[in-house]
């Protein structure tokens, strides 16, 4: 599997994984709009810690994709997964 392809899975999964913590412990009260922040500040950390971990020649080669591959899976599958828990519990 080639790095893009990782990242785009990794920020997938790292959707689910907010958009359910964001349901489960309550982070869009006392309004939706501190739920989508912490999303993208999550986001934007896991990218610079990206930058920071990955050598060099790999940052190159990925160039603007390693910001942007995979973020519009994060967002659609953080809002569905909000969601669904939310409507499940």
């Amino acid at each position: 599997m080639k790095l893009e392809d990782k990242l785009y899975w990794a920020r997938f999964i790292g959707g689910v994984v907010m958009g359910s913590l964001t349901a489960l412990l309550r982070l869009y009260e006392p309004t939706i709009f501190l739920g989508i922040a912490l999303a993208i500040a999550v986001y934007i950390i896991s990218a610079i810690i990206l930058r920071i971990i990955l050598p060099q020649e790999q940052r190159m080669m990925l160039g603007r994709r390693l910001y942007l591959s995979g973020a519009t899976a994060y967002g659609a599958m953080w809002i569905i997964s909000l969601i669904i828990v939310f409507n499940i519990l």
